[in-house]
Order: structure tokens, then sequence, then C-alpha cells
């Protein structure tokens, strides 16, 4: 009897070494190195909701994944849609909703974004340095800060992926750079200790801007950085260049505070992805973001869930581009699908997985 028993415990206790085994090696990632805890580095997300709408269900699934950072962006040119006139409900609702959440908000406030002009229109003919657009800017800023004093704003930045519009035009960076020099003081006598910065795309870090880049961010709190590892054909490249490009970022900005505003990657087909590479992507960004956890403060991942069909039709017609792979990127950007309640893809599960592994 006792010989059964034992037999039976030992059977157990394998099985037991066993699972820890394979979840410590899953955790590692691909090169066997162990998770860095988390420290004081922040874990974001864009809660998208799924085809029922229920935002709520949407956040508590973010914050099972120990998300501490949604984000908000608001395009100046639909607040102001007269002169000196603003309005919208966003600052009111994030105020309202978010700090009962214990979250904290990743704003956004779009002058241009990525392929667009948001600058209210009678304002687009000036320089972005002319005295009339700072103020108005400054009065934009205002409204909104004002709408949301009992949220706490990990980081503000000023224009969404501003290389987009900037392009290699110097001229108009260096106008961009003294407008958000005027804007980024403003902003810090409203709100002490606020981090701000630019989003600019990992491409704008490393492209012929690098060098625009690189002028604006010696101004900023906080480097911004927008990251999507696909190639010019809206394909994607492979889930472990993350690790190269992170070294790129921190190479480039060295003792540098880094957030990603944004960080992600499809699963569809047409942009030669599946979920397993989503999954793959995931794990590796972990393990990369482990390498530089002293630099590299924040990441926020998109979307929490795919985007409806309506929402991508609207998405390619504001970018002016239809390219399938394009549109197939659009519509599996989320960890979870958008049917229904949605249903976890393999990219969640690892999210959930790797973000417990080091605390959150």
């Amino acid at each position: 009897m006792w010989d059964r028993r034992l037999i039976q415990i030992l059977v157990v206790l394998f099985f037991l070494v066993s699972v820890v085994g394979l979840f410590r090696a899953v955790v590692a990632g691909a090169e066997g190195e162990m998770p860095v805890p988390r420290g004081n580095r922040l874990l974001g997300m864009a809660v998208s909701e799924s085809e029922n709408k229920n935002f709520d269900a949407a956040m508590a699934l973010a914050k099972s994944a120990g998300v501490q950072v949604v984000n908000l962006k608001l395009d100046w040119d639909e607040v102001e849609k007269k002169p000196g006139v603003f309005d919208s409900p966003w600052p009111k609702v994030a105020n309202l909703y978010y700090p009962p959440q214990k979250v904290q908000l990743s704003l956004r406030l779009s002058t241009l974004d990525t392929s667009q002009n948001r600058i209210p229109k009678d304002l687009r003919g000036k320089p972005f340095d002319d005295p009339a657009v700072i103020e108005r800017f400054n009065r934009f800023l205002d409204y909104v800060l004002d709408q949301m004093p009992d949220l706490t704003l990990a980081e503000l930045s000023i224009g969404n992926e501003v290389d987009g519009v900037l392009g290699t035009d110097e001229k108009k960076w260096e106008q961009y750079a003294r407008f958000f020099v005027a804007t980024r003081e403003h902003a810090g006598q409203k709100r002490k200790d606020l981090k701000v910065g630019v989003s600019i795309m990992f491409s704008g870090h490393t492209s012929p801007a690098a060098r625009c880049a690189e002028a604006i961010n010696r101004q900023t709190d906080v480097v911004m950085v927008s990251y999507y590892p696909l190639d010019s054909a809206f394909k994607v490249r492979d889930p472990k260049v993350v690790h190269e490009d992170f070294e790129t970022i921190c190479q480039k900005y060295p003792k540098r505070p880094i957030s990603f505003l944004e960080a992600g990657y499809p699963s569809g087909e047409r942009c030669g992805s599946s979920e397993l590479k989503q999954q793959q992507f995931v794990e590796e960004l972990f393990a990369a973001w482990d390498r530089h956890a002293e630099q590299i403060e924040c990441i926020t991942f998109v979307w929490l869930n795919d985007t409806s069909a309506s929402a991508v039709k609207g998405f390619t017609k504001y970018y002016g581009s239809s390219n399938p792979a394009f549109v197939d990127y659009l519509s599996t950007l989320g960890l979870r699908t958008f049917k229904g309640a949605g249903v976890d893809k393999l990219g969640f599960t690892a999210l959930k997985m790797q973000s417990k592994a080091r605390g959150w």
C-alpha cells in the first residue's frame, strides 16, 4: 500500500514540476531569460469594444491582464469646430469613468494625425509656430484638462504620428518644434510633473526624418513611439525583430525615458500573419521590454478587440488606402475577436501569462 501511495505522490509531483517548467519556459521567451519584475513600468491597452458594445466588460478584461493605462485621442478640429468654441463630451466622460477604475490615462491631442492635419481650418494657412496657433492650442489644452481634474495622466502627446504629415520638410519640423516647446510649457503650468512628448512612428525615428525627430525629442520629457512591425506593403515582419527595433530606439536615445504609445501586430492572413505569429510578437515584446526595463516606461497594446467592418471602412477612407493587406491589418489588430462578446486569441492569452509572470 505504501509503495502504491508513494508512486502516486511521485507521479503528481512529476506532473507539477512539468507544468511549472512549461510555464517558466513560456514566460521566459525564446532565449530562455527569466521575466524581470514589472517595477515602475506601466502596461497600457487601447480598450476597444466587441460587437456587443459592452465597454464595462472590455475594461474588466483589460484589467484582468494587468492593464494600468488606457488611451484617449482627441482631434483638435473636432473639439474646436468653430474658432474659440470648444465642445466634446469625452474629457468629462473620461473624468467620470476612469478614476473609479483606478487606471491612468495616456492622452493624445491631435494637431497632426498620421496623414491628416487636424488644426482648425481657419488656422491651417499659418505656420505651426505662429502665436495665434499656439494661443488657440493652449486654450484647447485648457478646455480638455479643466474637464478632467480627477484623472491621473500617465503622459500627454501633443500630436499623433506627426512625422506622417511633416515628412522630411525640415522647415516644418522646426516650426513644429517651436510650437511644441511653447505648448509643452503651458501644459507644465497646468499639470505639474506631467510627462509631455510627441508621438512619432518608429519609421520616423529611423528614416531620413530621424534627425528632425531627434531634434524635437531634445525638448520632450519622454520619447514617444508608435510601433507596428510591418513592411512597406503592410506585411508583418518576423516577431523577433522587436528585439532589434527596441535596441535601435534605446541606443538612439540613451538614458532617455521611452513610451510606446502604440504597439500592435495583426493576426490576418492577407498581411502574412496568424494568431500564432501575434502570440509570438506578444512574447517577444515582453522579453525585449525586460532587456530595456530601465528605459521603456510604458507600452500600450493596440487593440483589445478587433474592430467592426464599418469602422475599418472609415479608417481606409481616412487614410486613403484600400490595399487588402492594409485592410487586413486594421481588421485583425485586436488581441481578441470582434463578433458577439469576442473570443480570446492566442495573443491575449499570451499577454495575460506574460504580464502575470512579471507581477502585473
